[in-house]
């Protein structure tokens, strides 16, 4: 049986701008807006201000009064998100090369730099090795340039070093560390049996419920395809980590069908 609070909710920001970034929905009105924060139990206070404010700094714009459209802010945003859908076709077989960001010289000090520098290097699978010293497998089909590229978009610094290696000299990489294998297989596993089940329940739901559930398992699934290291299969089980994309493909369109059926059943 689902249990929805066993899932991270969505801020009144998050809900907005996850639900307009499907390709199925090219404008909201506010009154949709807290139609949506009733699911999850925001307040419509709280739902108008995260309107305003998502307006304010170029997420949203307004398209008349009560009625918006994603803004370019926005736009670059939900293009990220999509990225999942094409997530495995970036890997291929690993050659036993290595990519490397070095970090060292950029400083610590500034700790929202920080905190943005650390993540955007997680989200591209890169773990730690040293201080200041971050690897991952070169099994991307792009080139190191395009990995870089997509780095300083996520929010790297422009002064950090990428280098493609062809081995780690007088070091070892403890990729069980790293890169838990078994935590991140059984991840795979537990998302995909968990959109089975979901998808097997169906039409028996309630519109409401599965608009909540569809909403909170598959952003689930989005957050951990997107963060995924995307590791080759001499570190991981590929086929788990592909089974579980492919059947998120599948629940994508369902999902969509469980929200417009919300909405024509609430409208």
């Amino acid at each position: 049986m689902f249990d929805p609070t066993t899932y991270k909710w969505p801020t009144p920001k998050r809900l907005v701008l996850s639900l307009l970034s499907s390709p199925d929905l090219a404008e909201i009105t506010a009154r949709e807006c807290l139609h949506w924060g009733e699911l999850f139990s925001i307040d419509p206070t709280a739902m108008r201000v995260a309107l305003g404010r998502l307006v304010k700094s170029g997420f949203l714009r307004s398209v008349s009064r009560g009625r918006y459209a994603i803004g370019d802010r926005g736009k670059v945003l939900s293009e990220t998100a999509r990225r999942w859908v094409s997530a495995e076709q970036r890997v291929g077989p690993w050659d036993g090369r290595w990519l490397m960001a070095h970090t060292a010289h950029l400083g610590r000090r500034d700790k929202t730099t920080l905190r943005v520098r650390e993540h955007s290097l997680q989200l591209e699978g890169f773990a730690e090795l040293h201080p200041g010293l971050w690897c991952r497998p070169a099994n991307y089909f792009e080139a190191p340039a395009e990995t870089r590229a997509r780095l300083v978009e996520l929010g790297l610094e422009a002064d950090a070093v990428i280098l493609r290696v062809d081995a780690l000299l007088g070091a070892t990489v403890p990729t069980s560390l790293l890169w838990p294998r078994a935590t991140l297989e059984e991840r795979y596993k537990a998302l995909t049996q968990a959109m089975l089940d979901s998808m097997g329940r169906g039409e028996a739901q309630e519109s409401d419920v599965l608009a909540r559930e569809t909403f909170l398992l598959g952003e689930s699934v989005i957050r951990q395809v997107t963060s995924d290291p995307l590791l080759p299969d001499s570190m991981i089980d590929v086929a788990a980590r592909r089974k579980m994309h492919q059947t998120m493909v599948a629940y994508d369109a369902f999902g969509r069908d469980a929200w417009e059926r919300f909405q024509s059943y609430s409208a």
